[in-house]
C-alpha cells in the first residue's frame, strides 16, 4: 500500500494516532497563516496540544486537536469528544499560562481541530476557529 507524502513521512516515524493528528494541524494551520508558539504544553492539570499566534499576528490562538483512525467504529468526528469539562479545563490551563508568561492584554481564541486518518488517501482536517468560549 502506498501512502500519500505527508502522511507516509509521519507514519514512518512510529508516530501515535494523536501525534500524527496533532501534526497534520499544525501544517494544516500553518498555510492558513498561525505561527506556532509552543506545542504540548503540559501542567498538573493537563496538556494545551498547539498555542499559536493567530494571522493577525496578535491573537493567541490555544488548540484542542482531535485524532481518529477513518476506520474506527464510532461515526462520530473525533473533535466532537471535546466537551465542556474538557473545555473548562483547557480554559483554565490557558489562564495560569498568561497569568505566568504575563501575556494579558492580548485577544485570546479557543479553536478545535478534528483530524481523521486514512490508511489509503490523505487525512481530513476540520478547523473550527473560535470553537468555545472561556468561562472566565
Amino acid at each position: 500500500m502506498r501512502w500519500p507524502g505527508p502522511l507516509r513521512r509521519l507514519l514512518s516515524q512510529d508516530l501515535s494516532p494523536g501525534e500524527q493528528g496533532e501534526r497534520l494541524a499544525e501544517k494544516h494551520l500553518k498555510k492558513q497563516g498561525y505561527k506556532v508558539i509552543a506545542r504540548n504544553l503540559r501542567s498538573r492539570l493537563g496538556e494545551i496540544d498547539l498555542l499559536m499566534l493567530g494571522p493577525d499576528g496578535r491573537t493567541l490562538v490555544f488548540v484542542e486537536v482531535k485524532t481518529a483512525k477513518a476506520n474506527r467504529q464510532s461515526k462520530i468526528p473525533p473533535e466532537h469528544r471535546v466537551g465542556p469539562k474538557k473545555q473548562r479545563k483547557i480554559a483554565t490551563l490557558a489562564a495560569q499560562l498568561i497569568a505566568k508568561q504575563k501575556l494579558t492584554g492580548r485577544p485570546i481564541r479557543f479553536d478545535i481541530v478534528g483530524v481523521d486518518l486514512h490508511d489509503d488517501r490523505a487525512a481530513d482536517i476540520r478547523h473550527y476557529a473560535g470553537a468555545f468560549e472561556s468561562p472566565w
